[in-house]
């Protein structure tokens, strides 16, 4: 039975920390992530996007419909601590616990280095930008009142920000919050 062992080597190597948007296919865990959206975006105001799916030429990540049927480009960034997804493949981890200010600045550093890129395709109507994440010690509700109070820098491409975290049973959704951009706050180093 070839596809037991194949099984078998997927969970082998599968994340053993914020794992929960973890897929063995990039393009298929970053779809997934992008239906997580808009299920929570539904969900909260019947705001959504239709016919989402996965490019061949990256960036951006995805593609999708807005409620007006224009093409819409976005791209997908995990929130997430390196060393600890290292450490815990050693089975050596110790999940960060991330303070207000280090959220901020994670946050606000993804931003950039994605509003930095050369999207291909389009023409979009509009870029997004998800910031997904997993984070064992990231409270949604804590993170989320820090997100909603910060104004991020303004951005050249990227339109609209959303942080997603991954599913909460106590919300029965996935958590998300649009960020907030400054329009007097330029972004430097990029056109």
């Amino acid at each position: 039975m070839p596809w037991v062992q194949e099984l078998i080597d997927i969970i082998k190597r599968q994340r053993r920390h914020a794992s929960f948007f973890e897929w063995p296919q990039k393009d298929t865990k970053e779809l997934g992530i992008l239906k997580c959206l808009i299920d929570s975006l539904e969900n909260d105001d019947g705001s959504s996007y239709s016919d989402p799916q996965s490019t061949l030429n990256d960036p951006p990540d995805c593609v999708a419909r807005d409620n007006s049927g224009k093409l819409v480009g976005i791209e997908i960034s995990e929130f997430v601590d390196l060393k600890t997804v290292r450490d815990a493949q050693h089975n050596n981890a110790y999940p960060k616990y991330w303070d207000k200010q280090e959220i901020i600045e994670r946050t606000q550093s993804i931003i950039l280095k994605k509003d930095r890129k050369k999207f291909h395709g389009g023409p979009y109507s509009k870029i997004i930008l998800i910031i997904f994440t997993d984070e064992t010690f990231l409270d949604p509700d804590d993170a989320i009142q820090y997100l909603k109070q910060h104004e991020f820098k303004s951005t050249n491409q990227i339109d609209e920000i959303y942080f997603l975290f991954s599913y909460d049973p106590r919300h029965n959704t996935y958590p998300y919050v649009k960020l907030k951009k400054s329009d007097n706050i330029r972004v430097q180093g990029t056109a």
